[in-house]
């Protein structure tokens, strides 16, 4: 890229994204971001990665940004945008920091209100932007006069807030000069704040809570990986000795191989030992807790608000007091100080009980789920990036204790069906096309955003996608209609799929426990490919974990 075209708005918003640590911007090519798009390629720090569809991108951005801690997504406008807008809308909920860059019409087309192709010819282009403010952090226009201003605005919104932003670039600005170029790059980080008195209170309400002789559990939710307190966490969990536990979302969060680890705690859904274990102690510490009927059991968790230290992006709270402004890393490095001494005499917490696998069971025994996630829970490997997609497969990963140092890509609290196949690519792209990665996906949810395997192959990815075949949408047979026509799909031949979209990959299909345990042996060997695996499995088969779910979906949603 030329040092002319590094100077104009597009080589700023450019610059800025790359320094922000984005190295592969996801999209759909589209009339009016064309221009954008030669910028794109012509950058010498970012990668055009092209995707069946615009959907499928935001679910790529979204699983790239869980690993790189901000993604970029570029559609065109109207058309575009609209199919972008469930996976935006995904990040927004499940706050993942995805920055949305809409090539729009010219400053003169939305000028004069000329009802053109991809709008809704009513002559209003700002139905768009109105749509975006509903789920993102940040969202603008960029104007030649503003648009230094609205970049760093909404890329330093995006970054500390940990939600999507959307910026419009007209057409005929990609190429204008831009004034104030070279000011300096918004932080990447979540804003530590100056709230020295605040921070103060909190660790002296907190000490009294935790007084000597106090049992304590962690209860660890999503907001702590997004955030990026991972390490501080880890340093609290090792230093104090306490009690463990992670809701559905929280998976992978911490190293559930640590003693102290007790389970998935999911309210009145939970093991009886989990559920004592977090409910029943004397200070439950929450961190990052994200209140959704999916990640609480159905809204039944017992824990008392008076025995609750919460610990939230920007304040922390000891009972029903409330401190604004101590954020996630200031209350955990506080917490770290006071445990040593606070918990100095609590006993290492008892291991609670953990699903037992299923017995030994023959060779040539029909897959059943629980038989498929008894030998998936030891095909995991540490380090792995592991994406369950909603339904069976993320309630079948639930059960299983996970190796250290992996990555859950998951969407409980959106829950769109397909987001893991595209996700898990955007994962594996930000950390490492060499770091195994590993799929688990239902048939119905896999029919959805298939194509992308085509991207898949070309980026030179090669996931393990264990697919599994139960004849349709089994969660929502679980919840209404076990055998009802609507919850039916079209059957594949799933073996022919990954070549007809351009992968060479190696495929397998199994019936038997044995079929399932020579394919995996197989995958551990065929490194530098997709390996596709279909496994068949009863339509009415459910994880227990989902069974008990859907139970209270269905009763919630009756009343």
């Amino acid at each position: 890229m030329s040092q002319e075209s590094l100077s104009t708005i597009s080589g700023y918003l450019l610059n800025r994204i790359a320094a922000a640590g984005v190295r592969h911007v996801f999209g759909v090519p589209g009339d009016y971001n064309l221009a954008l798009l030669d910028e794109i390629d012509a950058h010498p720090l970012l990668r055009w990665i092209g995707n069946a569809n615009e959907l499928n991108a935001a679910y790529m951005a979204d699983g790239y940004a869980r690993l790189n801690g901000f993604a970029v997504l570029v559609t065109t406008y109207g058309v575009g945008e609209l199919s972008a807008i469930n996976g935006i809308a995904g990040s927004y909920a499940e706050s993942v920091p995805v920055l949305h860059v809409v090539g729009a019409p010219t400053r003169e087309i939305q000028r004069r209100g000329l009802p053109v192709h991809h709008s809704l010819l009513d002559g209003d282009h700002r139905h768009f932007l109105r749509a975006a403010e509903e789920v993102t952090s940040a969202a603008a226009t960029l104007t030649e006069e503003m648009a230094v201003q609205e970049i760093d605005r909404v890329v330093a919104t995006v970054l500390r807030e940990k939600k999507p932003g959307y910026l419009a670039l007209p057409s005929d600005l990609v190429g204008l000069p831009s004034p104030g170029a070279g000011d300096p790059v918004p932080a990447t980080g979540s804003v530590r704040g100056n709230a020295g008195d605040r921070v103060r209170d909190f660790c002296a309400a907190a000490a009294r809570l935790l007084d000597d002789g106090a049992e304590v559990t962690v209860l660890v939710d999503s907001l702590a990986a997004r955030h990026g307190v991972r390490p501080e966490l880890d340093t609290l969990l090792r230093k104090g000795r306490l009690a463990v536990a992670v809701t559905p979302s929280g998976k992978g969060v911490v190293d559930e191989s640590l003693p102290a680890f007790v389970g998935v705690y999911n309210g009145a859904i939970s093991a009886p030992e989990v559920r004592h274990k977090v409910e029943q102690v004397d200070v439950t510490i929450g961190v990052g807790l994200v209140e959704h009927d999916l990640n609480t059991g159905g809204f039944t968790t017992g824990i008392q608000a008076c025995r609750l230290i919460g610990l939230h992006p920007s304040c922390a709270t000891v009972g029903a007091q409330r401190f604004e402004g101590v954020t996630l890393r200031q209350a955990l490095d506080e917490l770290a100080r006071l445990v040593p001494a606070a918990l100095d005499t609590v006993a290492p917490a008892a291991d609670a009980a953990r699903p037992a696998g299923p017995a030994a069971a023959d060779p040539s025994a029909p897959l059943s789920q629980d038989l498929l996630w008894d030998r998936l829970g030891r095909f995991f490997q540490p380090g792995d990036i592991i994406a369950a997609d909603q339904g069976t497969a993320f309630y079948g990963l639930i059960g299983q204790c996970l190796p250290a140092e992996v990555e859950v890509i998951a969407q409980p609290g959106w829950s769109s069906i397909g987001y893991g196949l595209p996700a898990v690519a955007g994962a594996q792209l930000a950390a490492s096309p060499d770091r195994r990665a590993v799929l688990v996906i239902g048939d119905g949810a896999a029919q959805l955003t298939v194509q992308e395997i085509g991207t898949i192959a070309r980026e030179g990815l090669a996931p393990i996608i264990v697919l599994v075949n139960n004849d349709g949408y089994t969660v929502e047979r679980a919840i209404n209609g076990w055998n009802a026509a609507y919850n039916d799909i079209s059957r594949w031949d799933w073996q022919a799929v990954p070549g007809a979209l351009g992968a060479d990959a190696v495929t397998a299909k199994a019936r038997t426990l044995g079929e399932l345990d020579d394919a995996l042996a197989r995958f551990s060997v065929h490194v530098d490919r997709i390996r596709f695996l279909e496994v068949i499995v009863g339509k009415h088969d459910l994880p227990q974990v989902l069974s008990d779910t859907a139970r209270a979906v269905a009763e919630r949603n009756t009343r």
